[in-house]
């Protein structure tokens, strides 16, 4: 959930403030995903808040000594992800847009030809949301440097992807169709949470972050925090 201030900047998801969202690249589990993240502090949190950050290459790095077989299953099937969109803006879902304005369509025939040019499936429910699933994307980058990330939406999907409509364990597969173990993916979890800084806010502060890089959350909070975002293609 997002309020649009100008053409190029928005407010960052807009999630209640007790929903903690879990690390992710942005728009990992989307076929284009923006380079870098502007993110600027107009209104500092009473408590908490803190934006969650983590480099994802130093992860990959470890989960590739320490888990090697699953490390290497990544390389190779990348990851699918599936959720149902609502029929009506969810303010108690960190993932709750309504399928209208997530793919800017009016019509069911125009957010149909939208997820066909990206090759999504679908399946329209009878409540009127809206089931989708991507198709297999890379569930690591190679960097200019040489170094291999870790990019993808696997935590936030994996612990956060839960709603009236949405079950964790459906959310996430490999590519070629097979189910993750969640012991894996919970000593994953604990990797990054080792790894991770969190970035308290104050009024003005401005942050980039490189989103080819760097993983992302948010923290619960308390008060009126107002974090706007823009994002940069690559």
């Amino acid at each position: 959930m997002r309020t649009i201030r100008t053409p190029r900047v928005f407010t960052a998801n807009e999630a209640p403030s007790h929903v903690q969202i879990f690390l992710h690249h942005e728009m990992a589990q989307t076929p284009v995903s923006p380079e870098k993240l502007f993110f600027f502090c107009e209104r500092a949190p009473t408590s908490g808040g803190a934006t969650s950050l983590c480099r994802s290459d130093v992860l990959f790095t470890r989960i590739g000594k320490e888990l090697p077989a699953f490390a290497g299953q990544c390389v190779r099937e990348g990851l699918c992800y599936t959720h149902v969109m609502p029929a009506a803006d969810d303010a108690g879902s960190g993932m709750g847009r309504i399928w209208q304005s997530t793919w800017k369509a009016a019509t069911l025939e125009g957010a149909e030809a939208w997820m066909l040019s990206v090759g999504y499936t679908w399946e329209w429910l009878n409540d009127g949301c809206l089931r989708v699933t991507t198709p297999r994307l890379a569930a690591v980058r190679k960097q200019a440097s040489g170094k291999t990330s870790f990019f993808n939406q696997l935590i936030e999907a994996f612990r956060g992807w839960k709603d009236d409509r949405n079950d964790p364990a459906d959310s996430i597969r490999f590519g070629d169709g097979t189910p993750l173990d969640p012991v894996v993916i919970g000593r994953v979890i604990e990797m990054a949470e080792e790894l991770t800084v969190n970035l308290c806010w104050h009024p003005g502060d401005v942050v980039l972050v490189d989103n080819f890089v760097t993983m992302h959350g948010r923290q619960p909070f308390t008060g009126n925090r107002r974090v706007l975002a823009s994002l940069v293609a690559s």
